[in-house]
């Protein structure tokens, strides 16, 4: 059987569409009335220049059609959160966008360098581009729907002469680039925000006008907003967020005569090395990728060929960056950045969950450097109790990755991320690959000391000898060292203590009538419990030859042999050798044998005997 043809979304933008309702398949997207259809997306962008219509036109068109990308992302699930296959997660968009400058965005190499940038960063299957050409007879009114991007709220910007570009989240990382900026006491900082929400556009208001009271009123703070408008949004990993981002701070570099504006992101979180490689490897972001910022540089440059985007903290660790707010004598401002990337939960009290992965590197970075004193408030404390399975899993992740057990050398890292490491050294700030892979080896095992430091004084501060350790809490993942078992290893020990508990029960006064009875059996008690788990297996290639297991829980291959009476384990043994033969050398498997009759004299040895034969392999004896 073929496979179905790949679903495009068609995206209509402004003036080019028919209606304003948006479907699966189709959305039309207007920030402006249009024959007589309503808006249905806000965009702000504040006026940073007095006459916005003197903005070249090929830049008007580039924050239109990099607003319409990021409002169609939004817009377009991906799949649940806790999807473990990611089926939906690459998607396809066809974007049909009037513009002004035709000639420029109908060139190839425009095309091509737009392409390969947006496909990075977002991971989806495919993205086109239908430009259509603004009329003569319809120029101005085209430029005057143009002109409609820009909100009559007004940040005008100016006395740019000594002035740097940077984007600016109020993170620890942009606060600490700013500050840093701001050292220089002659120079001004242009800083570019998305105002996502209220209570972001709050916090960033009042920590840049702090600043700009502390420093003179060297700040010159511009915001612009971008938004689905009555429409909830479906999509909350917002890949193309750096992408509406770069193009208005490059579109304010090229008003005032800028060659280049900055990015500061410690290196860990741009190279976003997968933390655990086996389960939501797609998700991991590539906003401050050095990938994504290197290809976003080549598509500017066929705006302005001598433009730079700059990322000075690449070397550092997030350590590093929250000691420079003691560099800098600002260890005051620590506790007003929003680090926080919760969009479900919002906490009026409190502006961190305490459990989302920027949350989670905050509090190690900043228990690694030994200030937590200088800290804010977080909703949940993981450290005493965790309250959910993703936040353990997330600490999971976080420890297992700082073990440094995928990288304990510069041979092992490169075997382990090696599709990683391609990705990035090509763009790393180094001379020759060579340097750039020693960096990177070198900078992952700074992060490994930082993340150990951290969860030891996690445990020196909580860890009470007169109280017992919560099994819920990040101080049972480290006692018990949680993280030097592989996920493998996790998820066999899971079910292992599930049916070792179950199937003595299950059994007790009737037994499987044969090994499928036994099999769909093993299904109704994974399954019910847990959605993870997947009966049949996808077919496994072997040679000319095909392979079926039967079933699968959270990527683990799950085989079930139930030994009768009449069966030796001899004819048991022989049967799970021929699985092993016909299964991945780098794919994990469960072996659940049923032994009632305990035909198995040595359990271990029997066990010992055939998990010898491949690595990830685990065999349990159940009765």
């Amino acid at each position: 059987m073929s496979d179905s043809p790949i679903k495009k979304i068609q995206v209509y933008c402004s003036e080019l569409c028919q209606s304003s309702t948006c479907g699966p398949d189709e959305l039309n997207l207007l920030n402006y009335p249009v024959n007589d259809l309503e808006p249905n997306v806000t965009i702000g962008y504040e006026g940073f220049v007095f006459d916005p219509s003197s903005l070249p036109d090929r830049v008007l068109d580039l924050l239109q059609i990099a607003a319409m990308v990021f409002c169609a992302d939004r817009m377009v699930r991906r799949g649940e959160r806790e999807s473990i296959s990611n089926k939906a997660w690459a998607r396809s968009f066809v974007f049909h966008i009037s513009v002004l400058d035709f000639d420029f965005w109908n060139d190839q190499r425009i095309q091509n360098a737009l392409l390969e940038a947006v496909l990075f960063m977002t991971g989806d299957r495919s993205y086109e581009f239908d430009f259509h050409k603004a009329e003569i007879g319809h120029y101005e009114e085209k430029k005057n729907q143009q002109l409609s991007l820009f909100s009559e709220e007004n940040q005008r910007v100016t006395g740019t002469e000594n002035a740097n570009v940077m984007l600016f989240s109020g993170g620890l990382d942009s606060l600490a680039g700013l500050l840093a900026e701001l050292a220089d006491e002659d120079r001004k900082v242009i800083t570019v925000s998305h105002k996502s929400n209220n209570n972001v556009v709050h916090l960033q208001k009042e920590l840049l006008t702090r600043l700009n009271a502390d420093y003179d009123g060297r700040i010159i703070p511009y915001g612009f907003s971008c938004h689905n408008k009555g429409m909830a949004s479906l999509e909350e990993t917002q890949r193309t967020r750096m992408f509406l981002f770069s193009a208005i701070a490059f579109a304010i570099c090229r008003c005032f005569d800028k060659h280049k504006f900055f990015v500061y992101e410690n290196g860990v979180t741009s190279l976003n090395f997968p933390v655990q490689t086996d389960v939501f490897n797609a998700r991991a972001s590539r906003t401050t990728h050095p990938k994504t910022l290197g290809l976003l540089t080549r598509f500017y440059r066929l705006f302005d060929p001598y433009f730079e985007i700059e990322a000075p903290y690449y070397r550092k660790t997030k350590e590093d960056i929250v000691k420079l707010f003691e560099k800098y004598n600002r260890l005051d401002l620590i506790a007003s950045a929003v680090s926080c990337s919760s969009t479900r939960t919002k906490h009026s009290m409190c502006p961190h969950c305490g459990c989302c992965s920027q949350c989670i590197d905050r509090r190690f970075a900043i228990f690694a450097a030994e200030l937590t004193d200088y800290d804010g408030e977080y909703a949940e404390d993981f450290v005493r109790k965790i309250n959910d399975n993703e936040t353990s899993q997330r600490l999971y992740q976080q420890m297992r990755f700082a073990s440094g057990k995928d990288y304990f050398s510069v041979f092992d890292m490169s075997k382990n991320f090696a599709t990683e490491l391609q990705e990035a050294v090509e763009y790393w700030p180094c001379d020759n690959p060579e340097d750039s892979v020693y960096e990177i080896f070198e900078l992952l095992n700074r992060y490994s000391k930082s993340a150990l430091k951290a969860a030891k004084q996690m445990q020196m501060k909580y860890d009470d000898l007169r109280m017992p350790i919560s099994d819920k809490s990040f101080l049972k993942i480290i006692s018990n060292r949680e993280y030097l078992k592989t996920p493998f290893e996790r998820r066999a020990e899971e079910i292992d203590k599930k049916l070792a508990v179950t199937l003595p029960i299950l059994f007790k006064t009737e037994r499987p009538k044969n090994e499928n009875d036994f099999n769909d059996k093993i299904v109704a008690l994974l399954s019910s419990a847990d959605a993870r788990w997947q009966r049949e297996y996808p077919v496994i290639s072997f040679g000319n030859t095909s392979y079926r297991a039967d079933g699968s829980f959270d990527g683990l291959i799950i085989e079930s042999k139930f030994i009768r009476n009449k069966t030796s384990p001899s004819v048991a043994t022989q049967g799970i050798a021929a699985d092993i033969t016909q299964i991945n050398a780098d794919q994990a498997v469960l072996f659940v044998v049923y032994d009632p009759d305990r035909q198995i004299t040595d359990d271990k040895a029997f066990c010992d005997s055939l998990m010898e034969k491949k690595a990830n392999c685990i065999v349990r004896v159940y009765r």
